[in-house]
């Protein structure tokens, strides 16, 4: 029973964890600081869960019927609290290191931590269910997508962040942590109003394909953010400089300046005895 949790949350958890990986396609990371980020996102989830039960037993208690205590609980017990403790260790862990070297890389870890979270989450949750397929398949297409967009919006800013003007850093950061936990807590509000009719949960599932595309067009916008977009380039061009076609354009269009600069000179003196 075990291993086969173990197996169903982690099929979903590595399919995403790859996609990130093969989308990092200019400096890809070292893999062992990827299983550290997953492990650390893995592990995190005990200090998160303390502190939601700490504050839900204080506020809203375990059981709630109204908007209020349910936008409480979703943006500001469950969603602010789990975003917090993933930034917390990106920001410490990962943001200030070597290797962090381009923007993409504030999406790869900041997903890496939050589908080690999701793995975590899902083995707690498919170990006690009574129907471990049904379960993982569901949170195969809700929860664990879910924490991938959570990440991606978080580290998308992080890594604009680290390599930006020092002036926008907290902004951009705090923007990051702010959109994360924003749709964290809107996905959680849509999916716990259990009081509501099936159609109000099912918005949770309309919203998180929303935010899946949004964060596949975030991806893209890091990878060209990447200042190795520019040195392939550069490559490029070096390499197509050193062909011999591009030896005689290059003699051609020398040759046809010459031309033109003494068809100015003629004009400008018409006098002028060649």
């Amino acid at each position: 029973m075990i291993i086969l949790a173990i197996a169903l949350a982690l099929a979903p958890v590595l399919a995403l964890g790859m996609f990130v990986y093969l989308m990092d396609k200019y400096d890809r990371e070292p893999l062992v600081w990827l299983v550290v980020a997953f492990i650390a996102g893995a592990l995190s989830i005990y200090p998160a869960i303390f502190v939601e039960r700490f504050i839900t037993i204080r506020t809203v208690g375990w059981h709630y019927t109204d908007f209020k205590s349910l936008t409480i609980d979703a943006f500001f017990i469950v969603g602010l609290t789990e975003e917090l403790v993933k930034f917390s260790i990106l920001r410490i862990l990962f943001y200030r290191k070597r290797f962090f070297t381009e923007p993409m890389n504030g999406i790869v870890y900041a997903v890496m931590l939050s589908l080690g979270f999701a793995a975590a989450e899902s083995f707690r949750l498919l170990v006690a269910s009574d129907d471990v397929y049904s379960s993982a398949l569901i949170r195969s297409l809700t929860a664990v997508p879910a924490h991938f967009v959570f990440a991606v919006f978080m580290g998308y800013f992080m890594g604009k962040a680290r390599f930006t003007f020092s002036s926008r850093r907290t902004f951009l950061v705090f923007a990051g942590v702010f959109m994360a936990v924003l749709v964290h807590g809107t996905y959680d509000f849509f999916l716990l109003a259990s009081w509501m009719p099936n159609g109000f949960n099912y918005l949770s599932f309309l919203f998180l394909a929303v935010s899946l595309v949004f964060s596949i067009k975030l991806i893209l916008r890091a990878q060209k953010r990447s200042p190795f977009v520019r040195r392939r380039k550069w490559l490029k061009n070096l390499e197509q400089a050193k062909q011999p076609e591009f030896k005689d354009y290059l003699a051609g269009q020398k040759e046809l300046l010459k031309k033109r600069m003494w068809q100015k000179h003629k004009k400008n003196n018409p006098n002028w005895d060649e």
